[in-house]
């Protein structure tokens, strides 16, 4: 090669790095994955209407086990992804705004949609639930004395108060304070090296270990490993690059698990052991396979996509009070109970987007889904 024709291979490899930086490393795939798995939780909740496993809800009809599979399927995998997201999330902003700004983001943009949820939304909940498994036949206002007096298990399905889905604003926000504490403690690491295996090994062992480790119903101990599996590792390119070869293998191996716990725990019932086992097989394989899968094939933008990331949270917030007055006032109204899912999907799912653009459009109400009152142009 001449001398002259190095500034020409020059330009040629970094064209093509920048390039391949565009095309593989961008990060429309990490919002669009999480608004995706959000959307699904219309028909999760929806579905646990009809669980087979007593559980109360806000609101129940009857087993039915072909929609409670939707909830055995989804269930061990969805809030793990919310979560290794926000750690992959957590990586960038620290990057770019530092701690300060980064707890002072926490307590806005989680924080207040919290303390809103718990005086104003979450009062919708333990109000149905009090009607429709206590007879409760007062006012909706007159129910906020019951709601503020009545602490038992803080599910909120006896009309009592109720932390309902905002647990895991909650629960995110805890996670994100103590990681930045254990990050500060831990340093930063790049996804090699001895450090890098020893940290990733004691996470990976610790979130599957702790898989059945509950904290109020939650798993938040394998929460914690997962967002910081997230801002140690899948935040970084060439660890998603090395294990890029992987994504079928677990796409196929979650698949499978989820298949098996769906069909022990629903259809055929019993040998608990072996329902535990696909349970965290399911949890292994799908987390890093769906995202894998999002890389690959989720990472860009356009104008519906970006609406949706920008209100993943919203969608959060609402889609809850949605499907659960949707299915009361349906069966107020006489509608059967395999209507009533088909209908509460059809309403809830239009409706609830539609509420998020209004609250998207509106200043004041921004803020209390943790938005800045004035919408970014």
């Amino acid at each position: 090669m001449t001398y002259a024709s190095k500034p020409a291979s020059f330009l040629v490899t970094l064209t093509e790095n920048l390039t391949a930086f565009l095309t593989h490393n961008g990060r429309h795939y990490i919002d669009n994955l999480r608004w995706l798995t959000v959307s699904i939780l219309i028909l999760y909740h929806a579905a646990i209407a009809y669980n087979t496993w007593g559980e109360a809800n806000y609101i129940f009809f009857r087993p039915v086990k072909p929609i409670a599979a939707v909830v055995s399927f989804a269930s061990p995998w969805f809030m793990p992804v919310m979560f290794l997201l926000a750690g992959v999330s957590a990586r960038f902003s620290l990057q770019k705004r530092g701690y300060r700004t980064f707890i002072k983001e926490r307590f806005l943009r989680l924080g207040i949609p919290f303390v809103f949820g718990l005086l104003v939304i979450d009062p919708i909940l333990s109000y149905v639930a009090d009607v429709t498994h206590n007879g409760y036949s007062g006012g909706y206002f007159a129910h906020y004395a019951t709601y503020f007096t009545r602490f038992t298990d803080l599910t909120g399905y006896d009309g009592g108060f109720t932390l309902g889905h905002f647990w895991f604003l909650g629960v995110l926000m805890i996670i994100s304070l103590v990681c930045c504490v254990i990050i500060k403690l831990i340093g930063d690491t790049r996804a090699n090296g001895r450090k890098a295996f020893v940290v990733g090994a004691v996470l990976t062992l610790a979130a599957a270990a702790l898989f059945d480790v509950d904290i109020m119903g939650k798993k938040v101990p394998t929460y914690l490993c997962v967002y910081l599996l997230g801002y140690y590792f899948f935040s970084q390119q060439s660890f998603m690059q090395s294990i890029k070869r992987c994504k079928i293998p677990l796409a196929l191996l979650a698949l499978a698990a989820n298949t098996a716990n769906t069909a022990i725990f629903i259809f055929i019932g019993g040998h608990s052991a072996l329902n535990n086992i696909c349970k965290c097989a399911s949890f292994i394989f799908a987390v890093p396979a769906l995202v894998l899968l999002a890389r690959d094939h989720l990472d860009f933008s356009n104008r519906v996509t970006a609406f949706n990331s920008r209100v993943s949270y919203v969608l959060y917030i609402l889609h809850f009070p949605v499907t659960i007055l949707c299915q009361y006032l349906l069966d107020r109204a006489g509608v059967g109970y395999a209507a009533n899912f088909a209908l509460t999907l059809v309403i809830c799912y239009p409706l609830t987007y539609l509420l998020c653009f209004g609250v998207d459009r509106t200043r004041f109400i921004r803020v209390l889904f943790g938005f800045k009152a004035k919408r970014a142009e």
